[in-house]
């Protein structure tokens, strides 16, 4: 392994270690030295990886999309159709097994900090483009296989990730109540009739 390598390694070591300290003490409680404290090393030599706290959270959001990525892509490589890979991606949202591949504490530290610190925001704003991004792709495959002509898969896929995040702060604040995972269900059925609704009949 080159000297890049252990570098990239040491890195993500210290980027699951900023997860897991901000995860049970919030991103104020997530200083170099608790950081250094999770890893067993000396605060110093976090400053060798990143020059700043500020440069470790930006970072922090990277490593936040890689975490639902995983839960994510690893089924989705074993799927032969579009509809079932689309059906996949809200389920996998829609009943907060993605989002919940990421701590609370650490998603919406990252989304407060961002109100305030542009480059927390450029960062922040990652995971969006990343998620239109994936939805977007799968909306398109899915319009293919399925005949449909009429689609604006990058305006649905703003309009289907704002119903995610709206269910994904409602748990935030009252939990996870049978009411929400109603409300869930019912997205799911919108989604899914508005697309029919799209399909052309047959001639």
């Amino acid at each position: 392994m080159g000297r890049k390598d252990k570098s990239e390694e040491r890195r993500k070591e210290i980027l699951e270690a900023c997860y897991q300290v901000v995860a049970r003490k919030g991103l104020e409680g997530a200083t170099l030295k608790s950081i250094g404290k999770e890893m067993g090393v000396a605060p110093s030599l976090l400053m060798h990886y990143f020059a700043s706290k500020e440069e470790l959270i930006q970072s922090l959001v990277d490593f936040m999309i890689q975490k639902m990525d995983f839960t994510f892509l690893e089924r989705m490589r074993h799927i032969p159709t579009a509809r079932e890979r689309l059906d996949l991606f809200l389920e996998k949202n829609l009943s907060f097994e993605l989002p919940d591949a990421v701590d609370n504490k650490v998603y919406y530290g990252a989304f407060y900090l961002s109100i305030g610190d542009e480059r927390v925001r450029q960062s922040f704003r990652r995971v969006y483009d990343h998620d239109r991004a994936v939805l977007s792709r799968l909306l398109t495959d899915y319009a293919a296989e399925a005949g449909i002509r009429d689609l604006s898969p990058d305006l649905q896929a703003i309009q289907i990730i704002a119903l995610f995040e709206g269910l994904y702060l409602y748990k935030v604040v009252y939990g996870d109540t049978r009411e929400l995972r109603d409300a869930a269900d019912g997205v799911r059925q919108i989604i899914w009739r508005n697309l029919q609704a799209a399909v052309p009949a047959p001639k």
